[in-house]
């Protein structure tokens, strides 16, 4: 598999899911959506299921002519996204980002065995046999010529944009359909429970909701050595990190720490060198930047190794 990257011709900029048992009608999406503004309904959707299924349009930064789109898809999540078909036109719209941008085949299948927060994830989505997908566009119905860069507002904040959304996915939650919330990009899934409680602890704190936009994976390199990553970063514009290390020497939990914190050194900072980073402990651990991943999906990254004096792995050293 090689790295997803964006072409031309993309409409949707975020994208979160909800996996859902069976599909509603468009008028249960709408009692549950309160006092959000229905700019319009398209029950015929835009061109195929692949871009668009039958859709609600909610009001979003009038003013950039933003929008909420949500869209039904009455089929299980096409997981494989027709990679290696590129005549489809699932693979044509996947590569124009409707499924999110830095989606890549396989998402789903590696969200569930690593779903450490709502582990009982593995086996429900097994249920699954519709989706909605919530996607944010600043480029429908506008009234106005435009650049071909200028698919955003100027003063876009996607971190805020991913807060915000999260209340059309807390609406979305009402529905009976529904199974969980699904991060293709962040390859991360949570039930309505520990979805509102990473919300209201993050909006409480006033941090973005990390949790629920990038997951944190683990893998064994070998009998002794663990990499720990993360996914999903893409969507925040910051890199992707690589955790390597001995497993006796540190804790799962320690080194998530770690790698929340420096994804936050690089969100809130410009000038982060990218070069080591301290650990709560006082250790350091040395960053380097590499084109590929160690694991699915593939994409750049940072990888952190801690100066501790052993001998890393040869197939994760370089």
């Amino acid at each position: 598999m090689k790295e997803q990257t964006s072409q031309d011709g993309r409409i949707f900029v975020e994208t979160m899911v909800l996996l859902l048992r069976s599909a509603p009608t468009l008028d249960e999406i709408k009692s549950v959506l309160g006092d959000f503004k229905i700019n319009k309904v398209r029950k015929q959707g835009i061109d195929t299921w692949e871009h668009c299924g039958p859709a609600l349009f909610l009001e979003y930064r009038e003013e950039y002519f933003g929008q909420y789109v949500i869209d039904i898809v009455d089929r299980p999540w096409p997981d494989e996204l027709d990679y290696d078909k590129p005549e489809t036109k699932l693979h044509k719209a996947w590569r124009e980002g409707c499924f999110g941008i830095s989606t890549c085949p396989g998402a789903l299948e590696r969200a569930a065995e690593q779903s450490w927060v709502w582990p009982e994830g593995r086996e429900q989505i097994k249920q699954a046999k519709a989706f909605l997908r919530v996607r944010t566009t600043f480029m429908l119905d506008r009234d106005e010529e435009f650049e071909e860069d200028d698919w955003i507002p100027e003063d876009y904040d996607a971190p805020e944009e991913l807060m915000e959304i999260h209340t059309v996915v807390s609406a979305l939650f009402k529905l009976p359909q529904v199974i969980c919330y699904f991060n293709p990009q962040g390859e991360v899934l949570r039930d309505a429970k520990s979805f509102e409680e990473a919300d209201d602890l993050y909006y409480d704190n006033e941090l973005p909701a990390l949790e629920l936009w990038c997951n944190v994976r683990l893998f064994r390199v070998n009998e002794e050595w663990t990499m720990m990553d993360t996914v999903g970063n893409s969507q925040i514009g910051v890199p992707d990190l690589e955790a390597v290390f001995f497993a006796d020497a540190y804790s799962p939990a320690e080194v998530d720490e770690l790698l929340r914190l420096t994804t936050m050194c690089f969100l809130e900072n410009p000038d982060f060198d990218g070069e080591s980073m301290q650990d709560e402990k006082g250790t350091t651990w040395k960053m380097t930047h590499h084109a590929d991943s160690i694991c699915d999906p593939p994409r750049q990254v940072v990888r952190l190794i801690p100066d501790d004096s052993r001998k890393v792995p040869e197939e994760v050293s370089t």
